[in-house]
């Protein structure tokens, strides 16, 4: 397995853990829904599923600041779906997370990480050796969540806290949209408790 990947993997097992050892039952909800939100925003094709009212508030607002100088926001549910579909055009993941959860929501300090050609990298104003390679772009991340008393997501503040750091990928270290989705299948569970939305 990439070690990208198995690093995304212990992220979604760390997170599960975490949320079944909570023992206060709106904060470990709280926990369960922000990891099967993460499961489901990088399945591909299940995102959609973060918005049903099992979830997710009838309007979301993120503030986001990642891989560019300003910080943009996204209004509403239309807005929020649009930040989806242009975030799952590449290949993306988070790892080392440290984790935090209250009553108000959850908190965390992540690394985010994305796979580009090495021109991508040098059209992005970072330096690449060798325009030919692929490269792990990697860059420290804070996320804050808040939630209803429900236990459903308001909305993220996402910031990207320092320049990308870039890696030249080594054989094996890069992976697909379909093993990423196919890693997330334990923690996305049973989608049939979406089917009365």
């Amino acid at each position: 397995m990439s070690k990208y990947l198995e690093a995304f993997q212990q992220f979604m097992r760390n997170g599960k853990e975490t949320a079944l050892n909570e023992p206060d039952p709106h904060r470990r909800a709280i926990l369960l829904n922000y990891n099967r939100h993460a499961a489901l925003e990088f399945s591909d094709n299940k995102w959609h599923h973060i918005f049903t009212k099992k979830m997710t508030v009838d309007h979301p607002f993120y503030r986001v600041q990642l891989a560019m100088p300003e910080l943009t926001t996204f209004d509403g549910l239309d807005a929020v779906k649009g930040f989806y579909s242009a975030l799952n055009t590449r290949v993306v993941w988070l790892q080392d997370e440290q984790l935090f959860v209250n009553d108000w929501g959850m908190a965390s300090y992540s690394t985010f990480g994305q796979f580009a050609s090495g021109e991508e990298v040098v059209e992005l104003g970072y330096k690449a050796e060798d325009p030919e390679a692929r490269y792990a772009m990697l860059c420290p991340l804070a996320m804050f969540w808040p939630y209803t008393k429900d236990a459903l997501m308001i909305g993220e503040d996402v910031f990207q806290l320092a320049p990308f750091e870039i890696v030249k990928c080594e054989p094996g270290d890069e992976f697909s949209f379909e093993a990423r989705a196919r890693m997330l299948d334990e923690f996305v569970g049973d989608l049939s408790d979406f089917d009365d939305e």
